[in-house]
Order: C-alpha cells, then structure tokens, then sequence
C-alpha cells in the first residue's frame, strides 16, 4: 500500500514557500529576493511565499514577479 501511494499520490497544491527570505544569515534569500553566495541569481517565484495563497497562485506569483521587476530596475 505505501508503495502503491508514493507511485500514484498527488496533491492539488502547488508548492510553495521552500526557499525562505530573510535578512537573517540563515536565509537563503536576502529582502531583494537575491540568493545569497551566488552573484547575479533572484528567486522570484511561489518558493519565496512565507504562507500558501488561499485563492490560486497564479496571481501571487504575478505580483511577487513585478515587485521583483521594479526592484532590478531600481538596481
């Protein structure tokens, strides 16, 4: 049986909040979405969400995305 769900399981959630954001030396992203120790990379997608979205995550990500956007802009 554990077989049999870890073939087949699934879930109707879309990951989210693996990657956390933080101005702490323990946080792999700094508040500019920048990861730290690799010049040059942002994560800018549902892995920075502190919390899961009630409604879908599309527009989240959007928004997490045009904040990022304006940040690069600003340099």
């Amino acid at each position: 049986m554990l077989g049999y769900l870890r073939e087949g399981g699934t879930t109707v959630y879309h990951p989210c909040g693996t990657v956390r954001m933080g101005s702490d030396a323990q946080a792999p992203l700094d508040p500019q979405l920048r990861l730290r120790g690799v010049d040059g990379l942002r994560v800018v997608d549902a892995s920075v969400f502190p919390l899961m979205p009630s409604a879908n995550i599309h527009p989240a990500v959007l928004m997490v995305a045009e904040r990022a956007a304006a940040m690069i802009r600003a340099g």
